[in-house]
């Protein structure tokens, strides 16, 4: 398969493509519009202290907006080992931008390649639903468009963190796969090794996706020692090599540095409160201990870990798993709750909220129920256990382990996906009126998605942040 071609709107696309890109762009006009004042000012910061403040959206990070101003490996370097030196040329363009204009140029630059892998996550699910499931073009489009309806795939398309990115990856791997599976071909040790350096490289769980998708692939040759040498051991050394360089690089110096600042504060403070009154100090306790209070709530919402070290302190064994799946899991993530709409679990948000309506629970049920039905019909179908497989590892890491449970909501770029390609496969067993009833329940849905969803976030985007905060 050419590596170019797949990125080529096709005729019959464009349409359907125009219409998709003008709405991701009106998103994306109004958040940069909804923050513009607070973050295109050159020179205002300390910038981390302005972006981790005001930037508060359902708890995705600004990361991305603070590497792309002052370049940096703001990221977990093990869980994304190359993300910082993908955002290094944005980083480097938004210097030059910024010593022209006098302006922080951040949200713009960042906004380009967010919006360009949300269009091609939307054109890779509709080619799959063609090409891969082989469905009409109008029940393509109608799943395709299903699928931007769901409240954190309308998010993503304006969310300035790596889960847009990564929708972008897997749903190009899932389509280059199925291309492969419906040919009857194997995927090459170059393109494994490949896909897993990128995929890998945002995060590490992408890797893994990327290893299943040579299993599911290429079966029994997935164990042959050349490719399992050169597709899966090699990629894998040199990506934790990688992460391992840029700990003892840039992540161990910081820390030293702070460790160091943090003991010369806290003597600092020390000797400031010896020179307070009485009166002075009491109120100095009191206030540290309402602030530890704070931190003492906030931490409670991240669950029990298993352990507190090592990659154990991102577990959560005590968050309740029935209500993240009915409220979170797949809850928020296709319909947003109105109430603390958008907040930040680690900061305002309950981790379960309820929904005002009883009718939202209708609706999950009903998207349940037609995603268990697809399956079902789909159940001999290899690509159909590929995409199943993605949301397996998903679930063993967030519902299992317990890892980012309490925020589950915003993963789900990384395999929300799976329903609308379940539901495709109704669509392909069923005909006559059978075939017209799934056709009305789909668009019903969508519709009503797309008014609910989008009404609550245009109407949230609309005003700008100085005058909501």
């Amino acid at each position: 398969m050419n590596p170019f071609k797949i990125f080529r709107v096709r005729p019959k696309e464009r349409l359907q493509s125009t219409i998709m890109m003008g709405a991701i762009i009106v998103f994306n006009v109004l958040f940069i519009y909804r923050m513009h004042d607070l973050f295109m000012q050159e020179g205002f910061g300390p910038y981390w202290k302005v972006f981790e403040r005001e930037f508060h959206l359902a708890g995705y990070d600004p990361l991305t907006y603070l590497g792309v101003t002052d370049w940096d490996t703001v990221y977990n370097v093990v869980r994304h080992p190359l993300l910082a030196f993908m955002i290094w040329p944005l980083w480097l363009l938004n210097q030059g931008l910024s010593a022209l204009l006098g302006v922080n140029c951040v949200q713009y630059l960042v906004a380009i390649p967010v919006m360009l892998c949300s269009f091609y996550s939307y054109l890779f699910i509709y080619r799959i639903n063609r090409e891969v499931i082989r469905l009409e073009p109008y029940d393509a489009t109608l799943l395709s468009a299903f699928y931007f309806s769901m409240a954190y795939i309308m998010l993503s398309v304006i969310v300035p963190d790596h889960f847009t990115v990564s929708m972008f990856l897997l749903t190009m791997t899932l389509y280059i796969s199925g291309r492969l599976i419906m040919k009857g071909k194997e995927m090459s040790w170059q393109q494994t090794a490949l896909l897993f350096v990128i995929t890998a490289g945002v995060t590490l769980s992408n890797g893994v996706k990327t290893f299943l998708s040579g299993l599911l692939v290429n079966g029994k040759g997935f164990f042959r020692p050349k490719y399992l040498l050169l597709a899966v051991i090699l990629p894998t050394v040199l990506i934790g090599g990688i992460a391992v360089w840029e700990n003892h690089a840039f992540v161990l110096p910081k820390e030293q540095a702070k460790r160091e600042a943090k003991a010369s504060a806290a003597k600092q403070e020390e000797a400031r409160v010896a020179r307070m009154s009485p009166e002075q100090q009491k109120a100095y306790q009191a206030k540290k201990a309402r602030r530890a209070e704070v931190l003492r709530r906030q931490a409670a919402k991240s669950g029990t870990p298993v352990k507190n070290e090592g990659y154990w302190k991102w577990t959560d064994i005590t968050t309740s798993r029935l209500e993240t799946v009915y409220e979170n899991l797949f809850g928020e993530t296709i319909q947003f709750h109105r109430q603390h709409f958008l907040e930040d679990t680690l900061v305002f948000r309950p981790v379960f909220v309820r929904y005002d309506w009883i009718w939202s629970y209708v609706v999950e049920a009903i998207i349940l129920l037609l995603t268990a039905i697809g399956i079902w019909c789909g159940r001999r179908s290899r690509f159909l256990w590929l995409v199943l497989s993605y949301l397996g590892f998903d679930m063993v890491i967030h519902l299992i382990l317990g890892f980012g449970i309490n925020e589950i909501f915003i993963m789900a770029p990384h395999w929300l996906f799976f329903i609308p390609l379940s539901i495709a496969y109704a669509f392909h067993a069923t005909k006559g009126n059978q075939h017209k009833a799934l056709q009305l329940a789909v668009l019903a849905l969508t519709c009503y998605l797309w008014v609910y969803n989008g009404w609550l976030l245009v109407d949230f985007l609309r005003s700008p942040i100085n005058a909501v905060l």
